[in-house]
């Protein structure tokens, strides 16, 4: 009987988990024979495991663009995920079982290729590497941490902490922004309806139709407005991609007033909350410090902070290094100089964060007020545009007919 090659992944009796090839005239006599080894048999299949991969372009236009996964769907992933791990749950049973259960179509199709990537005998982390618009780089490198040291659980625990609170801030800017987009779409809807309304009951009466006029479905702008929104729409998905666009957009929001601060106390936040999760997985340091630079969300601050991590690879201290960047408030300097001195580093930062976090947050309450005073203001002038053009009209129809 001709022998076939079979893929394996077993966990031999150190309990290091292995893949690899082995040649067998069926999968019986290939699973007998990692047995007498000692090997645990997870899986065999016929033929060698092929490596998916996804092209570039796929990756950095495609995928962006249509591809996103809610943080809510990704926390609650990560959270479900982490509670089963440390059950004792094995992690391709934990990734079958989430895999049936999300709602979310994208999600269940990249958790199942994640699980399709472990049954390979390959690691997490690389699988999750591959979605880079789904997975950032500061929780595929949490994950490795995990896989490396054996604490998968409580790096798992860590992403879904960390997530919670970027949940919990983004639920707070979509609640403080809702009075103002209520009030833009009514005064979308306030003329169509108007119509609809004036239409009626000329047609009951027999009266003469005075429709208002809105300058939003006039041709001419919308042959300007149409392609503004496009532009808009693609900006926001693809330009800013970008690192260079990126940088020119986050030194310019940085740099408004008051909105700039707020925006920097966030970054603050954001670094220093990634940085102790990194820290306390024993991520190396300048490793971190790059990870968390680039999950701060600007991109002109993340290239400042980014040198510290050579300075600090050449021997330098931790805060003279972040001092020289210029990029660090004074509190999170003298929180991350304590935290040097105590040993203590990560629940310092974890300290810069929970701070930095309040202070945003009341920020952001009193920036959505400004909002929506400003708003409320643009729509009166939009209806009352309206309503001077109706009058003028109704002025014009009375003097045709007199």
């Amino acid at each position: 009987m001709p022998t076939k090659t079979y893929t394996y992944v077993a966990t031999d009796p150190n309990g290091t988990r292995l893949t690899g090839l082995m040649e067998a005239q069926s999968i019986g006599q290939a699973r007998d024979r990692l047995s007498k080894l000692g090997y645990k048999v997870d899986s065999v299949q016929e033929g060698a495991a092929a490596k998916r991969e996804r092209s570039a372009f796929v990756k950095q236009v495609g995928a962006p663009l249509v591809g996103k996964v809610s943080y809510e769907a990704q926390l609650t992933f990560f959270r479900q995920l982490a509670s089963m791990h440390k059950s004792g749950v094995s992690l391709i049973q934990s990734l079958d079982t989430l895999a049936k259960q999300t709602r979310h179509a994208k999600l269940r199709y990249v958790v199942n290729d994640i699980r399709r990537h472990v049954l390979e005998g390959r690691l997490m982390s690389e699988a999750m590497d591959k979605y880079p618009e789904v997975f950032s780089p500061l929780q595929v490198n949490l994950v490795r941490a995990g896989e490396q040291g054996g604490v998968l659980d409580r790096s798992l625990h860590q992403i879904s902490d960390y997530l919670a609170h970027e949940v919990e801030l983004r639920n707070l800017i979509k609640s403080a922004t809702f009075y103002p987009k209520v009030l833009i779409v009514m005064s979308i809807l306030i003329v169509p309806s108007a119509n609809s309304a004036v239409n009626y009951f000329a047609s009951a009466s027999g009266g003469p139709r005075l429709p208002l006029i809105n300058p939003l479905t006039n041709p001419a702008v919308l042959i300007w407005v149409i392609p503004l929104l496009v532009l808009a729409f693609l900006f926001l998905r693809i330009a800013l991609q970008q690192p260079k666009v990126k940088f020119a957009w986050d030194l310019m929001l940085i740099s408004l007033p008051y909105l700039g601060h707020t925006l920097r106390i966030l970054c603050m936040a954001k670094f220093g909350r990634a940085f102790a999760a990194l820290y306390a997985s024993g991520v190396p340091i300048a490793r971190a410090i790059q990870l968390s630079a680039d999950a701060c969300g600007n991109e002109y601050i993340r290239w400042r902070i980014h040198p510290a991590a050579m300075r600090i690879q050449e021997g330098e201290g931790i805060a003279d290094s972040f001092r020289k960047t210029r990029a660090f408030t004074q509190m999170a300097l003298d929180m991350c100089y304590t935290g040097e001195q105590t040993g203590n580093l990560d629940g310092m930062f974890y300290n810069v964060a929970d701070q930095y976090e309040d202070e945003a947050k009341v920020r952001v309450r009193k920036t959505s007020h400004i909002f929506a005073v400003l708003v409320l203001i643009t729509v009166a002038m939009f209806i009352g545009y309206i309503v001077i053009s109706f009058y003028l009209n109704y002025v014009s129809l009375i003097e045709s007919a007199g």
